[in-house]
């Protein structure tokens, strides 16, 4: 992972993280400055390289939209991006972490995430944009535990 670089996403980051977002077909409706504190972006010496966002609801946390940008793929970034929001979450008392995903549930499943029934999921992510109306209702539930 040369050059490869996670750090809290910033005023300039956010056409880089749209743009992220977008070329992977994931939601962009809700994005703006104001939201920009939820994300992690990923920057290499050439550039973006992959962006992923955490919203808080008291102890329950929503992963939301990792990407990886083609060119920096295959170097353990989205697993590095994983695990900095996982261990910001646990900084900042999140005990559980929920999200929605359409083709990554595999690459979930390797870092222990499991897939739950709709049913499950606690009113703090069902009231969430994402879940209510960004992600379509095929998308995989997971869930992990951080305790």
């Amino acid at each position: 992972m040369n050059g490869l670089r996670v750090r809290s996403a910033v005023a300039n980051d956010l056409v880089a993280i749209i743009g992220l977002l977008a070329d992977a077909d994931l939601p962009v409706e809700d994005l703006n400055e104001r939201k920009l504190s939820l994300f992690y972006f990923a920057e290499s010496d050439v550039g973006s390289a992959g962006v992923i966002g955490l919203e808080r609801h008291g102890h329950v946390g929503l992963l939301r939209s990792l990407v990886v940008a083609p060119s920096a793929r295959g170097q353990g970034l989205g697993k590095k991006m994983v695990d900095t929001l996982e261990a910001n979450a646990i900084d900042t008392g999140v005990t559980e972490l929920w999200l929605l995903t359409i083709d990554a549930e595999k690459f979930f499943r390797r870092l222990k995430y499991k897939t739950v029934s709709r049913e499950l999921v606690p009113d703090a992510i069902r009231g969430t944009e994402e879940f209510s109306n960004l992600c379509p209702g095929t998308a995989h539930l997971m869930v992990k535990s951080l305790r």
